[in-house]
């Protein structure tokens, strides 16, 4: 079996170039949870987004938002956490990865380059209530469940908020640099010709 050469990158949109905008978004929306009109726009102003490779095909996106008024009211009124702009400023989102490389822990390493470049703790993020997996990483990312569990206004299923206050203490993310994500990254082997990719 062919082991494959993972890379995550984050960047800030404006260093990207349309081909990577393209591509990020196309990503997002085979998620299929994310309202597309205006999506490109937000992906612009976003504070980074990040990428995640294997043999150079896109394996995964995720994005450390600037949410608007709008959209951070509607969770705060659906969860009941209000999402105060001084103490939250980032939302982390976007988060997908494509079936072929899931259940590697691969989230964890993807959104880590994104918290670290976060100016401030103050962050929330939103997940499906019954995705175990990414409700784990957001706690190892010091984001943890706040409020009710909601329907999502993009379908049928329940999301639950997360939040990393401000006042946490910053504590580095076990992210890229650590031993335990080289590790997964380095162990993480599948052969991608035989999925087509």
């Amino acid at each position: 079996m062919k082991t494959e050469n993972l890379q995550i990158t984050a960047k800030a949109p404006t260093a990207c170039s349309d081909v990577e905008i393209a591509d990020f978004v196309a990503l997002v929306l085979a998620g299929g949870e994310v309202t597309p009109h205006g999506l490109e726009g937000r992906v612009r102003s976003a504070e980074r987004i990040a990428f995640l490779r294997g043999n150079g095909s896109l394996l995964g996106v995720a994005g450390l938002k600037h949410p608007s008024q709008k959209h951070r009211n509607e969770i705060a009124a659906l969860s009941g956490v209000p999402l105060r702009s001084n103490e939250f400023p980032f939302e982390l989102g976007w988060i997908f990865i494509l079936p072929i490389a899931r259940g590697r822990r691969l989230s964890l390493p993807l959104c880590s380059l994104l918290i670290e470049a976060a100016v401030t703790p103050g962050v929330f993020a939103t997940a499906r209530t019954e995705n175990d997996g990414m409700h784990r990483t957001l706690s190892k990312l010091g984001l943890l469940p706040a409020g009710a569990a909601y329907k999502s206004p993009q379908g049928n299923h329940q999301l639950q908020a997360f939040l990393r206050h401000a006042a946490q203490p910053r504590g580095k993310p076990k992210g890229p640099g650590s031993r335990e994500s080289k590790e997964q990254i380095k162990g993480a082997g599948v052969d991608l010709n035989s999925h087509g990719l």
